[in-house]
């Protein structure tokens, strides 16, 4: 089985994840914006990984652009973001970016939050949220607790759910195609 791994990062942890799935599963693994396109025939199995940002996954229109494509193989999508996976948030995620329009396995993966890896223009947006947060009275507990955010990174690597990736992309590798699906 050769499987492609495509990912879209702000500030490296959708990359981290991507390259562990693919050094466990030996496989190819791009940036959205690098892959030819052309080479898509090379692969039996696609996975593409994408950031979130106001419940969207970033690049995951310009990855199902190519659909027609892949519609015969394998795919999986894995979205990262600060949040903490939930079934409530996974449903939302799916409904958001119109994944139950296609058969395609989803996983949703906790990230690191790192202010100094952001670029503009979001550095500057949520600099100016804490600033507004910390300025308000009526702010929450919870609220204020962001605050901490810009000076000491969120660091965090979900190894479960990457093994359960691997687990999945290996259990494919090992499943006969019918002729049919060939």
């Amino acid at each position: 089985m050769n499987t492609l791994i495509l990912y879209k990062t702000n500030t490296g942890c959708t990359k981290t994840y991507a390259e562990r799935i693919g050094e466990g599963i030996h496989g190819d693994v791009f940036e959205l914006k690098k892959f030819k396109w052309k080479n898509l025939k090379n692969y039996d199995t696609v996975v593409f990984g994408g950031w979130v940002m106001g419940n969207t996954i970033q690049g995951i229109d310009k990855f199902l652009q190519h659909w027609d494509d892949m519609s015969k193989k394998d795919v999986i999508v894995f979205a990262v973001g600060m949040s903490l996976p939930s079934p409530e948030g996974r449903h939302i995620l799916i409904e958001q970016n119109i994944l139950d329009n296609y058969h395609i396995r989803f996983y949703q993966f906790r990230g690191s939050f790192d202010m100094a890896k952001l670029h503009f223009p979001y550095n500057f947006l949520i600099n100016n949220s804490i600033r507004m947060i910390a300025n308000d009275p009526n702010a929450s507990d919870d609220q204020k607790s962001l605050a901490s955010i810009k000076d000491h990174p969120l660091v965090y690597f979900d190894s479960e759910k990457v093994e359960k990736v691997l687990l999945v992309l290996r259990t494919i590798a090992a499943t006969p195609k019918s002729e049919a699906e060939q």
